[in-house]
């Protein structure tokens, strides 16, 4: 029984990261980068921290407010995903 619900709230967890993620990525593409270069902020969020988007931010001309919120989201999916 715990092992379903488990697995429930693991995949709504995973779903809601990939939404997350996906929301990210789509606001750096409507900013005119090119997917790969938009994959590749996403990832540096989860792994570089919020000195590296700010200069991310600065070094591709994006606002840095909306670009840190999409990115908290991203960070409050993920901690969702691996808690």
């Amino acid at each position: 029984m715990k092992t379903v619900k488990f697995e429930r709230e693991l995949n709504i967890a995973r779903s809601e990261f990939i939404k997350s993620f996906n929301s990210l990525v789509g606001i750096l593409r409507m900013n005119g980068l090119s997917r790969k270069v938009a994959v590749g902020l996403a990832l540096m969020a989860l792994i570089g921290g919020r000195a590296s988007i700010r200069n991310a931010s600065i070094t591709f001309g994006l606002n840095y407010a909306n670009l840190l919120k999409a990115l908290e989201n991203l960070e409050d999916a993920w901690s969702d995903y691996l808690a």
